[in-house]
Parts: C-alpha cells; sequence; structure tokens
C-alpha cells in the first residue's frame, strides 16, 4: 500500500507493525521481512478492527475469514479502548492513537496486518485502486455528511482526484449498519444510482469495514463494479504475501 513511514496522530487510523521492532507508521497492509521458516508455514494475517463494537468484530470476522483465500490464517481483534464506531473526525482521531499504541503488540508474530477501519487510508485505498482497474471514475457512498470531507482528504491524498466522479452521503452510521443490514443495502442501491445516473460514476467503492457483504447484491441491481474495502484489503494482501523475499518488507 502506501510506502510512507510517518506514524499518523491526525486521524488516520492506520498503522504500519514491523514484528518485533515496535514500529508504527502509516501503511494500513504490511508484510514484514522474516527469516525463511525450514518448513512451509501459512502466512498469519492480522486483520485489526479499530473500534470496540463486538457485533461489527464478529462481522468483520466472518468475512475476513471467507475473503482472505486459501492458505491464509486470519485471526481479527478489536482495538481496546476504541470507540464503538468510528463514524466522526474525533472517533477517527481517537482510533488511530489507539491503533498506532496497540498494533505492534496485538501484531505479534504476524505477517501482515490489515486495519479494517473504512476512513483508514489503507483499506480505501486498496478499493480506490482496484475501482481503477475497471476504468473511467469511482463513486464512494458514505455513511453521513460528516464523512464526505474525511474522504475527499483521503482521495486527494492518494492523488486519485481525477478518478473521483462523486462522494454520495447517506444517513447512517457504523452501529445500524451492522444492525440493519437490509436498510443499509437499500440506502447504498440510492446513493449508488444518484452516483451512477446524476454523476456518470462507472464502479462504486465500499470503504466500510462491514459492508462488503452488499457488494454483490449492489453490483447486481445497478450494473456497474462494486469494490469494497475489506476484500480488497485482503487480496493486495495476499498477492504481497505472495511474492515477497525474506530480504524484503513490503508497505
Amino acid at each position: 500500500m502506501s510506502g510512507r513511514d510517518d506514524a499518523r496522530g491526525d486521524g488516520g487510523g492506520a498503522v504500519t507493525a514491523y514484528r518485533g521492532s515496535g514500529r508504527a507508521g502509516s501503511a494500513a497492509v504490511t508484510v514484514s521481512a522474516r527469516p525463511a521458516p525450514a518448513h512451509e508455514a501459512r502466512p498469519s494475517v492480522l486483520v485489526l478492527n479499530p473500534n470496540s463494537s463486538a457485533p461489527a468484530t464478529r462481522r468483520i470476522r466472518s468475512d475476513a475469514e471467507l475473503w482472505a483465500g486459501p492458505g491464509i490464517d486470519v485471526d481479527v481483534r478489536s482495538v481496546p479502548g476504541g470507540p464503538e464506531g468510528v463514524d466522526t473526525g474525533d472517533d477517527i482521531a481517537l482510533a488511530a492513537a489507539l491503533t498506532v499504541q496497540e498494533a505492534p503488540r496485538l501484531a505479534a508474530g504476524r505477517d501482515a496486518v490489515v486495519i479494517a477501519c473504512g476512513h483508514d487510508p489503507g483499506l480505501a485505498e486498496a478499493a480506490m485502486l482496484q475501482a481503477c482497474l475497471y476504468g473511467g471514475r469511482f463513486a464512494v457512498p458514505v455513511f453521513s455528511p460528516r464523512s464526505v470531507p474525511l474522504v475527499r482528504g483521503l482521495v486527494h491524498r492518494y492523488g486519485l482526484d481525477a478518478r473521483l466522479a462523486s462522494i454520495v452521503p447517506m444517513v447512517t452510521d457504523t452501529a445500524a449498519a451492522v444492525r440493519d443490514p437490509e436498510a443499509l443495502l437499500d440506502q447504498y442501491v440510492r446513493a449508488g444510482r444518484t452516483a451512477r445516473d446524476r454523476d456518470a460514476a462507472d464502479s462504486l467503492v465500499l470503504i466500510g469495514s462491514v459492508v462488503g457483504a452488499l457488494a454483490p447484491a449492489l453490483e447486481a441491481e445497478l450494473g456497474v463494479p462494486v469494490v469494497a474495502g475489506l476484500p480488497a484489503a485482503l487480496a493486495l494482501t495476499g498477492a504481497l504475501l505472495a511474492h515477497h523475499t525474506p530480504q524484503e518488507s513490503i508497505r
């Protein structure tokens, strides 16, 4: 993902965990270098939920185990003391600080870490980069109007302004998204139609960590590609794990 090494305390929510080093940085998907084992071991990925919602963590766990692919062990943890949902600027700031603090400990012995948060740079970046492969411009439905400037800032930092068709706000939050996925899908359908018909979006990006399971139904309804953040991040993690060498760290 990103190659920046600065530890973020500005609400980005991302961390790079190097095994045994205790160093934190800004890439949400990290593959750590380590000596080659005497026998082939299954890669181990920690999916870290920066909020403290048990239902959200359960949803992420079931989804991550499905999307990680064969041959990869996935463990899903939540960050102790995190907000119930990462929906506001204050939530992002708290989640970022706690993730940077806790990730090195929770990630000990892992080969890679994925931060499962829609406002996290790496998770959103993975989905947006995948959407770019479809060509044209992508739109990002977000849970609420207050998320619009936050996501616009992410798009700008990735250098993808020209590929953004729109950011379409809905009226929900993390707790409601976990509680009632059918109602959330209805909101996504309405937002997706706006993005497709009004804003001429060629694809949609779902950046929330608990919404990936809605992507196939939404894609079938709208007739445009729909990319979700967590499966995109896990797919990229698997590719990085398959190609890194013991002499390198890939961030």
